[in-house]
């Protein structure tokens, strides 16, 4: 076998010397028909065998005086920075420890210092944004309040199959009780509605949304992708493309980082704000932030907690217990009476390990009063 060895330009070792010198030397040897053999000022590196090289010549390597004082200089300040970004990340890590957040995805609103901020700016989201009345259905002369119970339950199954996470169900909610708030929609468009409010939600919540050919294959082809997004557009048109809405689960996620909920409670408080998606109704008269502190209040109570409504809860929500009363009882008639429903989508997903069988909990009796008075 033929023996291949690598050799190293001397002249690459003098950066000093400038490229007009060695320009002229090479003019200079032409003009005396010599011709310049650059091979002879080379070293030959020994080969190498079993990744070690034989007799390796030592190249000494060297720099004028300045460099060596450059050198010096950032070697010398080198440690220094490295030093204090050690320090600034230790101090980082004593200030501020790793949580555990398996529930819900990091974000700002687990940094503790804009979280306040972030509540008061979601509550005044929620009170200067224009809401639903609960009487608009009044104004519908094709659907009702059963009819939008049978597509929102048709949407969280689509939702749970296609794993979308839980905010894009609540704006796909929102959106469809903004749209029916303002335009008469007949019975045969109304899942075209309900496809193309779950679409602009997935494409503002979800990394790979599902586009409008999608969609029109789980309306079984009842509709064409171009009507999908027509009614898309009309959609957005018609909320002023006005799509950042704050929800409910929005505030339970928050509750859950101010108070350290653990999974279960969680869980169950995340499907008692399904379930007040599926009804409706009534429901749309109360902010979503006093709607989530009313879910995380009845899980606890469901859950036998020591204290339903504890003082971290009201201090961080603004609400009391008192406040709350009427709103838990109402979500407390809506859960007990969740098994007999037909529409069965939501209680299936919250009866999975998944969800910790929260929808198999059993309700307890709520005395009239109990929710009235400050723990």
């Amino acid at each position: 076998m033929a023996n291949f060895q690598i050799h190293e330009d001397v002249e690459n070792d003098y950066p000093h010397v400038a490229a007009k010198k060695l320009l002229t030397a090479h003019a200079e040897g032409n003009k005396h028909g010599q011709k310049k053999h650059f091979l002879e000022n080379r070293e030959t590196l020994r080969m190498i065998e079993n990744g070690t090289r034989v007799d390796g010549k030592k190249v000494k390597l060297w720099k004028n005086d300045n460099e060596k004082e450059i050198i010096k200089q950032e070697q010398k300040n080198q440690p220094e920075v490295e030093e204090l970004f050690l320090k600034v990340e230790k101090e980082n890590k004593l200030l501020r420890p790793k949580k555990e957040r398996d529930s819900f995805p990091l974000s700002l609103l687990h940094n503790d210092e804009y979280k306040q901020e972030i509540w008061r700016y979601l509550r005044y989201m929620e009170e200067s944004s224009s809401r639903p009345k609960s009487s608009y259905m009044m104004k519908q002369v094709d659907i009702n309040w059963q009819s939008r119970s049978i597509l929102i339950d048709w949407l969280s199954s689509v939702a749970e199959e296609y794993k979308f996470c839980d905010e894009t169900f609540h704006l796909s909610v929102n959106y469809i009780d903004r749209f029916l708030n303002h335009i008469s929609v007949v019975r045969q468009k109304f899942q075209l509605v309900g496809a193309a409010a779950m679409m602009v939600a997935t494409k503002m919540e979800e990394y790979q949304p599902i586009d409008s050919r999608e969609w029109s294959y789980l309306t079984g082809d009842t509709f064409s992708p171009k009507q999908v997004l027509k009614m898309e557009q009309l959609i957005l048109k018609v909320l002023n493309y006005k799509m950042h809405a704050p929800t409910i689960h929005g505030f339970i996620q928050q509750l859950s980082t101010d108070y350290g909920i653990d999974e279960k409670t969680l869980h169950l408080a995340m499907y008692l704000s399904e379930l007040v998606l599926l009804e409706g109704a009534t429901y749309l008269d109360h902010y979503p932030s006093k709607l989530a502190s009313a879910c995380v209040a009845l899980a606890r109570f469901l859950l036998s907690k020591r204290q339903a409504w504890p003082g971290e809860l009201r201090r961080a929500s603004g609400y009391s217990l008192a406040e709350l009363g009427p709103v838990v009882r109402r979500q407390h008639e809506t859960f007990r009476n969740s098994p007999t429903r037909e529409l069965k989508a939501i209680r299936t997903k919250y009866s999975s390990p998944k969800f910790s069988r929260v929808a198999l909990v059993r309700p307890r009796n709520l005395v009239g009063d109990e929710f009235d008075k400050e723990e």
